[in-house]
């Protein structure tokens, strides 16, 4: 059990809607991890705050006033949707040609400048370095005297997925241990 799924648990734990095994499984993770013991102990002290709290006894007019003020806010919800369709019906244009043109215009000269910007990075990051001249050729190796390409495979494993895997696996060039 990591924290992740204990966290994802946790409140069928609470509940006690787990089965056995994971029940155990959570008991045991809260045992060694203090991170999530801390949240299985603040979670657990609200819902105990939260049971405990007197319940609330609204006035004895409350249902009246909820009713009158429910009518009312659905009266100016109503008349806000009648301003609305109106000026929709003013504002709602199609975007001319020009309109189009304009946008098209901007996006490109954006483009252009964001290019332009990263061509003059470019050149501040490339690293110069003289040319290397090899003077003298490398001197040949006692033993195997042609490096052999091996693939880094497990021993023992069938042909037929080495096929399948010899293009994705690592190859390292076998080399006498005995040389320079």
């Amino acid at each position: 059990m990591n924290c992740r799924e204990f966290r994802r648990k946790h409140d069928a734990y609470i509940d006690d809607t787990l089965s056995g095994v994971d029940l155990d499984g959570m008991a045991n993770h809260r045992r060694l991890c203090d991170a999530c013991s801390q949240l299985d102990t603040r979670v657990r002290r609200a819902l105990l705050l939260a049971r405990n709290m007197p319940t609330i006894q609204p006035s004895s007019d409350f249902a009246g006033r909820l009713q009158a003020r429910l009518t009312e806010e659905r009266a100016s919800l109503q008349l806000a949707k009648q301003l609305h369709s109106v000026e929709d019906g003013l504002r709602a244009r199609p975007l001319s040609v020009s309109t189009y043109a304009i946008i098209a215009a901007g996006v490109l000269a954006a483009a252009g400048l964001a290019g332009a910007a990263t061509r003059i990075r470019a050149h501040d990051n490339v690293i110069l370095l003289t040319p290397v001249i090899a003077s003298m050729p490398e001197p040949e190796r006692a033993g195997l005297t042609v490096p052999t390409l091996v693939a880094a495979m497990p021993a023992g494993m069938p042909i037929w997925p080495a096929v399948f895997v010899a293009q994705q696996a690592p190859w390292h060039f076998a080399s006498d241990t005995t040389g320079p």
